[in-house]
């Protein structure tokens, strides 16, 4: 098994955040901005608040009138979706750890089922790879 970096940030904030700067910049408000957009105001006021995702279709509507590419909306809600998606699945893991210390972890290190890791976080990983599942 390779091992492999990788790097997970602290924290990413939602593109909403970024959209919310862009228009106090541009000195438009939510409404202003729905009506240029053609979305509804409920819709841009969630996703101001982190409620809402960016849509692709929402995305090419906010490069016109932000002139900010499309492409960045798209990648800055992929980013805030998977740092989300880490985020759950290090809950996943913590609330497995009671589950993993029930298995003989140092007999199945020994015979290199799992691999040998320090942290019971880091054990309950390696237990659920070798039963190739993602939760309990």
């Amino acid at each position: 098994m390779l091992n492999q970096n990788q790097y997970i940030p602290q924290s990413h904030p939602h593109p909403g955040e970024t959209l919310e700067e862009k228009l106090q910049e541009l000195g438009m408000g939510p409404k202003e901005f729905a009506v240029r957009t053609g979305k509804p105001e409920k819709t841009i006021i969630a996703v101001l608040k982190g409620q809402s995702a960016i849509t692709p279709d929402m995305s090419v509507q906010f490069e016109n009138v932000t002139k900010i590419p499309a492409h960045f909306w798209m990648n800055h809600q992929r980013s805030y979706d998977e740092y989300i998606a880490h985020v759950k699945r290090r809950e996943v893991i913590v609330a497995s750890v009671d589950w993993a210390r029930k298995f003989p972890l140092a007999d199945m290190i020994k015979k290199g089922w799992i691999k040998s890791v320090s942290t019971f976080e880091e054990k309950t990983v390696s237990l659920l790879s070798f039963f190739s599942v993602s939760s309990v």
